[in-house]
């Protein structure tokens, strides 16, 4: 391991980010980081699970200071990269982030602007906060595998919307009200999931409309789902939305954004560190706004295990 390397900021550019804004706006910030004398090295991501490989390479050569350039997406990435690798404990390692995708629900939970000057200033000042990751545990093609999440995943309505607005995105349209579209679009041919979840010693059993699962609280451009989420306090929020009419939703829209969604009758909320989510069906789940395999979901928290550049 190269110790070198240790003192050294790794930047990872996702270069498609907000509207190829991470490809436009890098020759900028590296210009605010060479007048500011900072020490780095950095990379682009080039496809779908790149930063993940070149995050788990860059700890190996030593790297221990990580800044994504990108969005929710590429966050999770590097977040998978940082927790799937066993060489460095994830407490030794650092994250920052320059915002630059179309959610940027992370950044929203610590007040992150969009300020490149700001934003380097924040990472260069080195001033940390500890936080927890979310894990789920799931099946891939018969294969048990588990994933990470930094702030929030999600299943049945949630997580049909979640792959609406990506492939949204593919088709170039990367706007701050695409998960909104996709949510009322995916609203008309939505049908209920079937599902058995075990959850603080109750077993709830039925057809569900949603559930969000969050270690943070702010979701799907600026939606509070989990309200009351606290992303250190070593619990995950799981809202749960019982099957209700799909009207009662399109009316109730405006309660997502401001908070008091678990004012509405159907929806319930639990705090947990573990739970269990089975299906007969085959389902699938989001995890920052990334589609994984399917049930059972053994979903936790992991406490106290990453910092954060505040």
């Amino acid at each position: 391991m190269n110790h070198n390397n240790e003192n050294k900021f790794f930047f990872l550019i996702n270069p498609n980010a907000g509207n190829e804004g991470g490809e436009r706006e890098w020759p900028t910030i590296a210009g605010i980081l060479n007048k500011s004398a900072v020490n780095y090295d950095f990379g682009f991501t080039e496809a779908v699970g790149h930063a993940e490989k070149i995050i788990t390479e860059k700890i190996s050569e030593g790297y221990k200071k990580f800044v994504v350039v990108g969005g929710d997406g590429t966050l999770n990435e590097a977040i998978n990269g940082i927790f799937k690798q066993s060489e460095v404990a994830t407490t030794e390692i650092c994250l920052g982030l320059i915002q630059m995708g179309t959610g940027n629900d992370w950044g929203r939970y610590y007040g992150f602007g969009f300020d490149h000057e700001e934003a380097i200033r924040r990472i260069i000042r080195g001033e940390t906060k500890r936080q927890d990751v979310g894990k789920i545990n799931y099946l891939a093609d018969g294969i048990e595998k588990s994933t990470y999440f930094i702030n929030i995943a999600g299943l049945c309505f949630d997580s049909v919307v979640v792959k609406a607005t990506n492939r949204m995105k593919e088709r170039g349209k990367r706007t701050k009200s695409a998960y909104l579209v996709s949510l009322l679009k995916s609203l008309i041919k939505y049908k209920p999931w079937e599902l058995k979840i075990t959850i603080n010693d109750e077993v709830l059993k039925g057809k569900f409309l949603s559930i969000s699962i969050g270690n943070g609280k702010f979701s799907g451009g600026g939606m509070m789902q989990t309200p009351e989420a606290i992303i250190n306090d070593g619990f995950l929020d799981v809202t749960i939305y019982e099957n209700m009419p799909k009207l009662k939703i399109v009316l109730n829209i405006k309660k997502l954004y401001n908070g008091k969604i678990l004012k509405i009758k159907g929806v319930r909320s639990f705090r947990t560190k573990s739970f269990r989510i089975e299906s007969q069906q085959t389902i699938f789940a989001e995890t920052d706004g990334e589609i994984i395999g399917s049930t059972p979901y053994e979903i936790s928290i992991v406490p106290d295990v990453l910092n954060v550049f505040v």
